[in-house]
């Protein structure tokens, strides 16, 4: 609900449909440079603890967010900023759920489980931003915030009791750092080149 109000406070701020477009090209952009690692990153690490980041992320810049609207100090830049941080770590939010779920599913039930994430996913995605614009003008921006922030910590709460199965492929950080050696290297022999 809050990238949908965030959204509409854009326009009424700006008045421009530029902003509004900017807004979602920036929460959108990461996705296209960190597609080709993510599944490396949710493969190698701790899923159940790349879904609780992806929450805690999103709720710290939900809280920023707000905080900047409460004290009258929010700009559609602001909005920029947090919304490419956010699809960031949205993405690997969303690719370490994928991945789970057929980690914790019976391969029987695979169709069911893709079904039920559907509904709720494009459930999700048509109430969310109606009920936001009737909200909006009701509680504002600030009261859609809190509601979304309330909600993250429930998603949080939620996935502590949540066992979710792991991959044995080693360590995280070591990964991690393996990883960036590789892309660096051969981005350092693509220049060379």
């Amino acid at each position: 609900m809050s990238t949908f109000a965030f959204n509409i406070w854009a326009w009424e701020f700006s008045g421009q449909v530029t902003s509004l477009a900017l807004v979602d090209f920036f929460t959108l952009l990461p996705s296209i440079f960190f597609a080709p690692i993510t599944g490396v990153i949710v493969d190698r690490c701790n899923r159940k603890l790349l879904m609780m980041l992806g929450d805690t992320v999103t709720v710290i810049l939900t809280s920023v967010i707000i905080g900047l609207y409460f004290t009258n100090h929010l700009q559609v830049w602001h909005l920029y900023i947090t919304g490419a941080i956010a699809g960031t770590f949205n993405q690997i939010q969303w690719i370490a759920y994928s991945a789970s779920v057929s980690l914790m599913v019976p391969q029987q039930h695979y169709v069911r489980a893709n079904s039920m994430d559907f509904v709720s996913s494009y459930g999700a995605n048509i109430v969310g931003p109606a009920l936001a614009g009737y909200l909006y003008y009701s509680i504002g921006l600030g009261g859609i915030g809190l509601i979304d922030i309330t909600t993250f910590l429930i998603a949080i709460t939620s996935i502590l009791f949540i066992k979710i199965p792991q991959t044995e492929q080693g360590s995280c950080v070591y990964s991690r750092v393996k990883l960036l050696h590789f892309v660096l290297l051969k981005r350092f022999r693509e220049l060379l080149k």
